[in-house]
């Protein structure tokens, strides 16, 4: 029987960790034969609350309740879109229609029908149930229908969306008891997926075993393969030295390693690393009235202040490289270097001028002030990394040499979520934003606030990124990605964002294999080996 826990309800994450890489990273094989009937652990960082699939977009959450919902369609490695609960589909610019699989099952035995598909779509859209995924699938008003003796779902937009199969077909389906009881989902699960939670113990972990019979993952996967888990154990553990010392211990199957320690866990031969390109360090602003950032000379100077280079060192303990492009994700739906010539180079003294003309005195504690207000900013940050913990530092001694003071503050990953999307309580927070698709990066700056159902939570209201961002939203190829990148450098010119470094966020696994898309494992790719 299901275990329920009424825990109370986190708020959605910033990060959409989505697209499509992953490959070994030079080590060893894990050697043996597969495990069959086996456990597969999996450390996270920490518990990120929900995991009902329509309250959050976080990676963490995400990476959960991946194991229990699937998707219309889903990516492969190289960006083509390939069959998952639709096995075909007919596009317009302004509608897709999708033919669903047969035989597809909710985790309580019930049929999946097209109709099911099409309350989803009204659920997120509903004013009373609004949810975050509505900006990362379809950002455009959108009606829905259903045939369910053809076993068809059509969804049409009133403008054209140039991405409406892929961005659609990413939609967690939650199954109708799930929509009909959101509290039941907070820490279970309700969907078509390989796998149905068993057991969650807050802060700790979440247990999930195997459904008998499923066959409906991408391109026909299944969880029944040589070598797959019948049950999964997701372990929270916040300390990624002692992960990595569960790793070479073989305590634990995989985890997601960052710091210092992914040297030892390189030189280890019975570990196989899985490399994910992602962004890995910006400055996400607030520019809210009351806050430091809403005064344009203020985010100029600090663009100024702060050396992406070494930074980016810091940062990424050496891995990484300062960022180009605002998408990081591979293969990066429209490559180029976006930052140059958009950005302010890296000059103090240009920062110090700056200040100084906008009325900014230094004080004598060396942080600036004007009417009477110090001119210091509220940087959070989530906790865990230490090379993150060193790169917030140092940002902070960049800007006090120009004399903008800075309030760090190291934050949990479900108070760093509630800073941002209940109270809205900081100035800045460093962070990497990683999306599968351009259009997915319109909810984060620009649109409707968190109040409102939205992820601009920064206030953010820049008239050029959004008109280039709904002209790129009806294009497609070439055109689209030239409007992109132009959106993009609109938010850059005004310093509505600062990226800072891109690199690799790896997965070492221990006597086990996997495969990614985004920062998340594929749940019917895991196979362990004796």
């Amino acid at each position: 029987m299901k275990r329920k826990y009424p825990i109370a309800v986190a708020i959605a994450a910033i990060s959409v960790l989505l697209s499509s890489c992953g490959g070994g990273g030079g080590n060893a094989g894990p050697g043996g034969a597969p495990l069959n009937g086996g456990t597969f652990t999996m450390n996270l960082g920490t518990d990120p609350g929900t995991i009902n699939p329509y309250k959050t977009t976080g990676g963490t959450n995400r990476q959960i309740f991946a194991f229990g919902y699937d998707t219309l369609v889903a990516r492969n490695p190289d960006g083509t879109t390939v069959p998952q609960l639709a096995t075909d589909w007919q596009v317009t610019p302004n509608s897709v229609t999708y033919t669903l699989r047969q035989g597809v099952t909710c985790e309580d035995g019930t049929a999946l029908k097209p109709s099911d598909v099409a309350a989803d779509f009204n659920y997120i859209k509903d004013p009373a149930t609004l949810s975050p995924w509505i900006s990362l699938t379809v950002p455009v008003p959108y009606t829905v229908s259903a045939d369910d003796a053809a076993n068809t779902f059509t969804i049409s937009t009133e403008t054209a969306f140039g991405m409406l199969l892929e961005g659609a077909g990413s939609l967690p389906i939650v199954c109708p008891g799930g929509l009909e009881d959101a509290d039941s989902i907070e820490h279970d699960s309700n969907g078509t997926g390989p796998y149905t939670v068993t057991e969650y113990v807050p802060g700790d972990h979440y247990t999930l075993e195997a459904r008998p019979g499923y066959a409906w993952g991408a391109d026909g996967a299944t969880n029944s393969a040589d070598g797959s888990p019948k049950t999964v154990r997701i372990a929270f553990v916040q300390n990624e030295s002692t992960s990595a010392n569960q790793l070479v211990s073989g305590q634990v199957n995989a985890a997601q390693i960052t710091g210092p320690d992914r040297s030892r866990l390189d030189a280890t031969t019975s570990l196989q690393r899985f490399d994910i390109p992602v962004m890995v360090g910006e400055m996400n602003l607030n520019e809210a009235p009351e806050r430091v950032f809403a005064d344009p000379a203020v985010r100029q100077a600090m663009a100024a202040a702060l050396d992406r280079g070494q930074i980016t060192q810091v940062g990424t303990a050496g891995t990484g490289t300062v960022a180009t492009n605002m998408m990081t994700e591979a293969p990066v739906t429209c490559p180029g270097d976006e930052t140059t010539g958009s950005l302010p180079a890296f000059d103090p003294a240009a920062a110090t001028q700056a200040l100084d003309a906008a009325g900014y005195a230094m004080g004598a504690d060396g942080v600036r002030e004007k009417d009477g207000e110090k001119l210091s900013a509220k940087l959070i940050y989530q906790v865990g990394a230490p090379q993150t913990v060193s790169a917030v530092e140092l940002i902070g001694q960049q800007l006090r040499a120009v004399g903008i003071g800075t309030e760090l503050t190291g934050l949990t990953q479900a108070a760093f979520l509630e800073a941002l999307y209940t109270t809205q309580d900081f100035d800045a927070y460093y962070s990497g934003i990683n999306l599968e698709f351009p259009f997915m990066l319109t909810a984060y700056y620009g649109g409707p606030s968190p109040a409102e159902g939205g992820r601009n939570t920064g206030g953010i209201a820049n008239p050029d990124f959004e008109s280039l961002s709904a002209q790129a939203l009806a294009a497609s190829g070439a055109e689209a990605c030239s409007l992109w990148t132009q959106a993009h450098q609109a938010l850059l010119e005004r310093v509505d964002v600062l990226p800072i470094s891109a690199g690799t966020r790896p997965f070492y696994t221990s006597k086990a294999t996997l495969q990614t898309v985004g920062l998340f494992v594929v749940p019917t790719s895991i196979r362990l080996y004796q």
